[in-house]
Protein backbone atom coordinates (compact mmCIF):
# COMPACT_ATOMS: atom_id res chain seq x y z
CA UNK A 1 0.00 0.00 0.00
CA UNK A 2 1.14 3.08 -0.90
CA UNK A 3 2.04 6.18 1.13
CA UNK A 4 -0.23 8.44 -0.13
CA UNK A 5 -3.43 5.78 0.63
CA UNK A 6 -1.85 5.40 4.20
CA UNK A 7 -2.29 9.25 4.59
CA UNK A 8 -5.60 9.66 3.17
CA UNK A 9 -6.69 6.85 5.72
CA UNK A 10 -4.97 8.20 8.61
CA UNK A 11 -7.52 11.45 7.51
CA UNK A 12 -10.48 9.36 6.29
CA UNK A 13 -10.66 7.41 9.78
CA UNK A 14 -11.23 9.96 12.16
CA UNK A 15 -13.51 12.35 10.09
CA UNK A 16 -15.79 9.10 9.68
CA UNK A 17 -15.66 8.90 13.53
CA UNK A 18 -15.77 12.93 14.20
CA UNK A 19 -18.41 14.06 11.27
CA UNK A 20 -21.54 11.92 12.01
CA UNK A 21 -20.82 12.09 15.85
CA UNK A 22 -20.55 15.64 15.32
CA UNK A 23 -24.51 15.73 13.42
CA UNK A 24 -25.78 13.56 15.81
CA UNK A 25 -24.99 15.99 18.58
CA UNK A 26 -25.80 19.37 16.71
CA UNK A 27 -29.54 19.72 17.98
CA UNK A 28 -30.62 17.36 15.48
CA UNK A 29 -32.92 14.25 15.79
CA UNK A 30 -30.59 12.10 13.93
CA UNK A 31 -28.82 12.13 10.99
CA UNK A 32 -30.55 12.06 7.52
CA UNK A 33 -28.51 9.33 5.06
CA UNK A 34 -28.41 9.51 1.15
CA UNK A 35 -26.62 6.06 -1.00
CA UNK A 36 -27.10 7.10 -4.51
CA UNK A 37 -26.00 5.48 -7.87
CA UNK A 38 -25.43 7.83 -11.06
CA UNK A 39 -23.86 7.61 -14.72
CA UNK A 40 -21.77 10.94 -15.40
CA UNK A 41 -21.70 10.68 -19.23
CA UNK A 42 -18.27 12.64 -18.83
CA UNK A 43 -15.69 13.47 -22.00
CA UNK A 44 -12.22 13.51 -21.21
CA UNK A 45 -10.13 17.01 -22.93
CA UNK A 46 -6.30 17.33 -21.96
CA UNK A 47 -3.00 15.84 -21.92
CA UNK A 48 -1.39 13.19 -20.11
CA UNK A 49 2.26 12.25 -19.80
CA UNK A 50 5.66 11.81 -18.31
CA UNK A 51 9.46 12.69 -18.91
CA UNK A 52 9.67 10.20 -22.63
CA UNK A 53 6.27 12.25 -23.72
CA UNK A 54 2.83 13.48 -23.94
CA UNK A 55 -0.29 11.91 -25.40
CA UNK A 56 -3.20 13.42 -25.74
CA UNK A 57 -6.64 12.66 -24.55
CA UNK A 58 -9.54 14.12 -26.32
CA UNK A 59 -12.68 11.29 -25.86
CA UNK A 60 -16.14 11.83 -25.86
CA UNK A 61 -18.67 9.73 -23.89
CA UNK A 62 -19.37 7.98 -26.93
CA UNK A 63 -16.06 7.06 -27.38
CA UNK A 64 -15.57 6.56 -23.59
CA UNK A 65 -18.95 3.67 -23.67
CA UNK A 66 -16.93 2.37 -26.97
CA UNK A 67 -13.71 2.03 -25.06
CA UNK A 68 -15.26 1.36 -21.02
CA UNK A 69 -13.82 -1.70 -19.52
CA UNK A 70 -15.22 -0.60 -16.25
CA UNK A 71 -16.94 1.57 -14.04
CA UNK A 72 -18.61 2.09 -10.74
CA UNK A 73 -19.98 5.87 -9.33
CA UNK A 74 -21.66 6.18 -6.35
CA UNK A 75 -22.12 8.80 -3.73
CA UNK A 76 -22.85 8.77 0.04
CA UNK A 77 -24.21 11.95 2.38
CA UNK A 78 -24.97 12.29 5.82
CA UNK A 79 -26.65 15.45 7.01
CA UNK A 80 -27.74 16.48 10.59
CA UNK A 81 -28.90 19.89 11.94
CA UNK A 82 -25.61 21.98 10.75
CA UNK A 83 -23.21 19.26 10.13
CA UNK A 84 -22.84 17.23 6.98
CA UNK A 85 -20.40 14.66 5.54
CA UNK A 86 -20.17 12.91 2.44
CA UNK A 87 -18.00 10.58 0.45
CA UNK A 88 -18.02 10.02 -3.61
CA UNK A 89 -16.59 7.60 -5.36
CA UNK A 90 -15.41 7.42 -9.35
CA UNK A 91 -13.71 4.68 -11.07
CA UNK A 92 -12.88 4.29 -14.87
CA UNK A 93 -10.98 2.19 -16.65
CA UNK A 94 -10.52 3.29 -20.68
CA UNK A 95 -8.57 2.06 -23.72
CA UNK A 96 -9.56 5.17 -25.55
CA UNK A 97 -7.13 6.06 -29.00
CA UNK A 98 -6.19 9.43 -30.28
CA UNK A 99 -5.57 10.25 -34.45
CA UNK A 100 -3.19 13.55 -33.71
CA UNK A 101 -0.92 11.78 -32.55
CA UNK A 102 -1.91 8.50 -33.54
CA UNK A 103 -2.25 6.70 -29.90
CA UNK A 104 -3.76 3.49 -28.19
CA UNK A 105 -4.00 4.76 -24.36
CA UNK A 106 -4.90 2.34 -21.36
CA UNK A 107 -6.49 5.00 -18.38
CA UNK A 108 -7.47 3.67 -15.16
CA UNK A 109 -8.91 6.50 -13.03
CA UNK A 110 -10.05 6.46 -9.38
CA UNK A 111 -11.31 9.62 -7.73
CA UNK A 112 -12.52 9.59 -3.47
CA UNK A 113 -13.73 12.64 -2.28
CA UNK A 114 -14.52 12.98 1.28
CA UNK A 115 -16.12 16.41 2.62
CA UNK A 116 -17.29 18.11 5.59
CA UNK A 117 -20.11 20.67 5.49
CA UNK A 118 -21.28 23.43 7.86
CA UNK A 119 -24.73 25.14 7.28
CA UNK A 120 -24.05 28.47 7.14
CA UNK A 121 -27.85 29.44 6.40
CA UNK A 122 -31.03 27.66 5.26
CA UNK A 123 -29.71 25.43 1.93
CA UNK A 124 -26.05 26.24 1.74
CA UNK A 125 -23.10 24.69 3.23
CA UNK A 126 -19.34 26.10 3.39
CA UNK A 127 -17.33 22.92 2.94
CA UNK A 128 -13.85 21.61 3.39
CA UNK A 129 -12.35 18.14 2.64
CA UNK A 130 -9.98 16.27 0.53
CA UNK A 131 -9.68 14.64 -2.73
CA UNK A 132 -7.85 11.47 -3.40
CA UNK A 133 -7.05 10.81 -6.98
CA UNK A 134 -5.08 7.57 -8.28
CA UNK A 135 -4.37 7.43 -12.03
CA UNK A 136 -2.14 4.93 -14.04
CA UNK A 137 -1.33 5.33 -17.82
CA UNK A 138 0.22 3.45 -20.63
CA UNK A 139 0.35 5.32 -24.21
CA UNK A 140 1.46 3.70 -27.37
CA UNK A 141 2.21 6.10 -29.84
CA UNK A 142 2.00 4.43 -33.15
CA UNK A 143 3.91 6.45 -35.13
CA UNK A 144 7.02 4.55 -36.29
CA UNK A 145 7.72 0.87 -37.05
CA UNK A 146 8.60 0.39 -32.99
CA UNK A 147 6.02 2.32 -31.68
CA UNK A 148 7.37 3.63 -28.26
CA UNK A 149 5.42 3.28 -25.26
CA UNK A 150 4.46 6.02 -22.55
CA UNK A 151 3.36 4.70 -18.65
CA UNK A 152 2.59 6.49 -15.20
CA UNK A 153 1.64 5.99 -12.41
CA UNK A 154 0.82 8.04 -9.27
CA UNK A 155 -1.08 9.45 -6.91
CA UNK A 156 -1.93 12.47 -4.70
CA UNK A 157 -4.57 14.11 -2.48
CA UNK A 158 -5.48 17.53 -2.95
CA UNK A 159 -7.20 19.71 0.13
CA UNK A 160 -10.34 21.37 -1.25
CA UNK A 161 -12.90 24.16 0.04
CA UNK A 162 -16.14 25.02 -1.59
CA UNK A 163 -19.97 25.95 -1.05
CA UNK A 164 -22.33 23.43 -1.72
CA UNK A 165 -26.49 24.92 -2.39
CA UNK A 166 -29.47 22.86 -1.98
CA UNK A 167 -33.48 23.88 -2.20
CA UNK A 168 -36.61 23.00 -2.56
CA UNK A 169 -38.39 24.49 -5.60
CA UNK A 170 -41.66 22.51 -4.97
CA UNK A 171 -43.15 20.00 -3.26
CA UNK A 172 -41.41 17.51 -5.45
CA UNK A 173 -38.74 18.81 -6.91
CA UNK A 174 -35.31 19.92 -5.91
CA UNK A 175 -32.14 21.84 -6.95
CA UNK A 176 -28.22 21.19 -6.10
CA UNK A 177 -25.51 23.47 -6.70
CA UNK A 178 -21.96 22.55 -5.92
CA UNK A 179 -18.49 24.67 -6.47
CA UNK A 180 -14.73 23.58 -5.20
CA UNK A 181 -11.56 24.60 -5.59
CA UNK A 182 -8.27 23.48 -4.19
CA UNK A 183 -4.87 21.64 -4.68
CA UNK A 184 -3.11 24.72 -3.67
CA UNK A 185 0.37 22.47 -4.37
CA UNK A 186 -0.11 20.31 -2.09
CA UNK A 187 -1.00 17.65 -4.69
CA UNK A 188 -2.23 19.40 -7.91
CA UNK A 189 -1.15 22.82 -9.12
CA UNK A 190 -5.04 23.89 -8.91
CA UNK A 191 -7.98 21.33 -9.11
CA UNK A 192 -11.82 22.49 -9.48
CA UNK A 193 -15.08 21.24 -9.81
CA UNK A 194 -18.71 22.78 -11.18
CA UNK A 195 -21.85 21.20 -10.35
CA UNK A 196 -25.58 21.57 -11.07
CA UNK A 197 -28.53 19.21 -10.49
CA UNK A 198 -32.47 19.02 -10.50
CA UNK A 199 -33.93 16.63 -8.46
CA UNK A 200 -37.26 14.91 -8.58
CA UNK A 201 -38.71 12.90 -5.83
CA UNK A 202 -41.34 10.55 -6.64
CA UNK A 203 -41.61 9.38 -2.79
CA UNK A 204 -39.96 10.38 0.10
CA UNK A 205 -37.27 7.50 0.07
CA UNK A 206 -36.76 7.77 -3.35
CA UNK A 207 -34.77 10.60 -5.88
CA UNK A 208 -34.11 11.27 -9.23
CA UNK A 209 -31.56 13.62 -10.55
CA UNK A 210 -29.79 14.93 -13.57
CA UNK A 211 -27.41 17.58 -14.08
CA UNK A 212 -24.33 18.42 -15.23
CA UNK A 213 -20.67 18.32 -13.36
CA UNK A 214 -17.21 19.73 -14.62
CA UNK A 215 -13.81 18.54 -12.73
CA UNK A 216 -10.75 19.55 -13.93
CA UNK A 217 -6.92 18.74 -12.31
CA UNK A 218 -3.43 20.65 -13.81
CA UNK A 219 -0.93 17.93 -11.82
CA UNK A 220 2.28 17.70 -11.87
CA UNK A 221 4.73 15.20 -10.09
CA UNK A 222 8.06 16.43 -8.67
CA UNK A 223 9.59 12.90 -9.11
CA UNK A 224 12.13 11.51 -11.76
CA UNK A 225 9.57 10.41 -14.17
CA UNK A 226 8.08 13.63 -13.75
CA UNK A 227 4.29 12.12 -14.68
CA UNK A 228 1.62 15.19 -15.50
CA UNK A 229 -2.34 14.90 -15.95
CA UNK A 230 -3.89 17.90 -17.13
CA UNK A 231 -6.81 17.16 -18.08
CA UNK A 232 -10.97 18.02 -17.55
CA UNK A 233 -13.52 15.57 -17.02
CA UNK A 234 -17.32 17.14 -17.90
CA UNK A 235 -20.97 15.91 -19.37
CA UNK A 236 -24.27 15.29 -18.11
CA UNK A 237 -25.20 13.27 -15.26
CA UNK A 238 -27.66 11.14 -14.21
CA UNK A 239 -28.89 8.98 -11.10
CA UNK A 240 -31.10 8.35 -8.55
CA UNK A 241 -30.54 7.91 -4.51
CA UNK A 242 -32.29 6.18 -1.62
CA UNK A 243 -32.70 8.52 1.42
CA UNK A 244 -32.92 6.84 4.72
Amino acid sequence: MNKQLLKFGYLLIPALLFLPQQAMSDGSKGLQHRISLYLWGAGLSGNVGNAAGASPVNVSFDDILDNMEAAFMGNYRAKGNKWAFGLDYIYLNLAPTSDTPPATVDLKQSILELTGGYELAPGLEVLAGIRYVDISMNATLNILSTPPSISGEDDWIDPIVGLDYRTALSEKWRFYGRGDIGGFKVGSDVTWQLAAFFGYMPSKKWNLFVGYRHLDFDYKSDNENRFFYDMSVSGPLIGFGYIF
